[in-house]
């Protein structure tokens, strides 16, 4: 059981929590959500004992006693031991047996060789004690619980002696996770665990968590995974912890109800509270009637008042503007390929993208996804084939690496300037910036400076400067909260134009989508429908390509 009891912490004087408390038992698994800055990897880092609170404390009992465990949002090993031996650093008494029976079969040769039988039988002996201990330690369970993991997480077997600083940062986080989870510790502390991910691994890591013996407290803004890991969901708002006993979905309707009862409730007191004060005005200078008014005013001095309801946070306003209407047919690419050294990205691919179009972009991270996208927006160009935009076709292109589209020395308002189009002045930017949260002096903060989330709704706010009939999005979602990834949500829906996105957001992929284009072996299938449909023909894999070519045949 995890108690957390009276939490405080404040930066600088501001109050991150104010006064959190609630109870966590054995085998539940449970979100914490709130709008960014609320206070919740500061709370994960309390309770993984990284952090200290100003007031208050942490008690752990049972499962989340023997064991805590704490994956930060920047985790990530580089130590330079191989993959398979840095997993089994976990284990040092189980590694120290291995270590120890590798040198002792080497040595039996040795002295079998020599025809030392005396020194022979010594290590024989040392072997079976070795072996003993080794199979007492769970050897030979450990050995596939960590084949499982790292399978599940995407590594490959060839991995397996591959050192760890040899991997990028994504994939040492996921090394840090696959450490966590062999283990089986009593207390799982994630911080954004599905960042990095492919939607292969964090469908596994969601099968995992859902079976997972111990307590989870989770923070991600990855609704899907929410809903299928969480059983109840713990909300960080102004200091304060409120508890909502179901998933991500659940909390999302429950909190809407909550608030609107609180302010029917506000709305009815202060209404009753006007009466009861125009019937004191109007009575209070009548003698007959003064002692009922001042009664009334008694009364109202004691009224327990309802809280004023909590203004909504500010969310980004976003409207996707297509401009003149673009041909049917808006782009067509034809046997595109890419090549990296010896590493065929893309063989011979074609797509065909037309007007109203949505295409969920999706395929193993390192498939290509980017590199299609960069062909597609002219940004690089291809080894062979070709790419063909219609005329008058704009398109809008947003990178998943901000650094490629940002520059870093400028301010918000300088770079929105640089690419805005003749006739926008300061005022223009500025009243489009406000609509991406960015007011007063935030318009001057230095690119560089920025936060992620910052730079993601900075490079939206670029895409509406002016209309575009094509848009090609690389991870849109990344560094958004949920409530501005609703908004573009929402606005993808709305647009009239064409769509190619890749995106990890299963509801994204789930609620825009119109296709799902597979990339995989450096091909396209594409399949009909969101990625619930696409999750569904994967079963009918040749019947979904089939129909594919008929209908790409018909429309020749």
């Amino acid at each position: 059981m995890l108690r957390i009891l009276n939490l405080k912490k404040a930066y600088g004087g501001h109050d991150v929590l104010r006064d959190v408390s609630f109870e966590i038992g054995d085998r539940e698994r449970v979100a914490l959500v709130g709008a960014n800055g609320a206070g919740k990897s500061s709370l994960l880092k309390i309770v993984a004992d990284v952090l200290q609170p100003n007031d208050g404390g942490i008690r752990l009992q049972g499962d989340a006693a023997r064991e805590t465990a704490y994956l930060p949002q920047d985790a990530g090993i580089s130590s330079g031991r191989g993959l398979w031996d840095e997993m089994l650093s976990s284990f040092p008494e189980l590694q120290q047996a291995q270590i120890e029976l590798s040198s002792i079969e080497s040595a039996i040769g040795e002295a079998a060789s020599a025809g030392d039988d005396e020194r022979l039988q010594a290590l024989i002996d040392r072997q079976g004690e070795l072996l003993e201990a080794f199979e007492r330690l769970g050897g030979y369970a450990v050995e596939a619980e960590v084949a499982k993991v790292l399978h599940g997480l995407g590594f490959a077997s060839t991995d397996r002696d591959k050192p760890t600083e040899a991997f990028s940062g994504g994939w040492q986080m996921r090394i840090a996770l696959a450490k966590m989870l062999v283990r089986k510790p009593g207390l799982l502390l994630l911080d954004e665990p599905t960042n990095h991910l492919d939607l292969a691994a964090c469908e596994w890591l969601e099968g995992y968590l859902a079976d997972y013996p111990g307590l989870i407290l989770v923070v991600s803004h990855d609704r899907y995974f929410l809903d299928r890991v969480t059983q109840r969901t713990i909300e960080l708002e102004d200091g304060v912890a409120t508890d909502y006993h179901g998933n991500y979905s659940y909390y999302l309707e429950e909190s809407a109800r909550r608030r609107a009862e609180r302010k029917a409730a506000f709305d009815r007191q202060q209404k009753y509270i006007a009466r009861q004060m125009a019937f004191i005005n109007a009575t209070k200078a009548n003698a007959a009637r003064a002692a009922l008014a001042k009664s009334r005013e008694r009364a109202l001095e004691k009224l327990e008042r309802v809280p004023a309801p909590r203004p909504e946070p500010p969310r980004i306003t976003l409207k996707l503007a297509a401009g003149k209407r673009s041909p049917e047919r808006v782009l067509t690419a034809e046997g595109v390929s890419r090549s990296f050294g010896a590493n065929d990205v893309l063989r011979g691919l074609s797509l065909a993208v037309d007007r109203g179009d949505r295409i969920a972009l999706v395929g193993p991270n390192g498939s290509g996804k980017s590199t299609l996208l960069r062909l597609l927006a002219g940004i690089d160009t291809a080894d062979r084939g070709k790419i063909l935009t219609a005329e008058d076709v704009n398109v809008g292109y947003y990178a998943q690496d901000q650094s490629q589209t940002l520059d870093e020395s400028r301010t918000v308002v300088d770079e929105v300037l640089a690419h805005a189009p003749s006739g926008w002045g300061v005022e223009s930017v500025r009243g489009l910036l406000a609509r991406f949260l960015f007011t007063q002096d935030d318009v001057f903060k230095v690119i560089g400076a920025l936060s992620g989330g910052e730079r993601s709704r900075l490079s939206l706010a670029k895409l509406l400067l002016k209309p575009r009939q094509l848009l090609l999005l690389d991870e849109p979602t990344n560094h958004l909260d949920v409530p501005s990834k609703d908004e573009l949500e929402k606005a993808l829906n709305d647009y009239v134009g064409a769509v190619i996105f890749s995106s990890h957001d299963r509801f994204l992929l789930d609620r825009v989508a119109t296709k799902v284009a597979e990339l995989e072996d450096g091909k396209l299938r594409i399949y009909h429908g969101g990625w619930t449909a696409y999750r569904e023909a994967k079963g009918e894999l040749p019947l979904a390509i089939a129909h594919e070519e008929a209908a790409a045949t018909t429309a020749a």
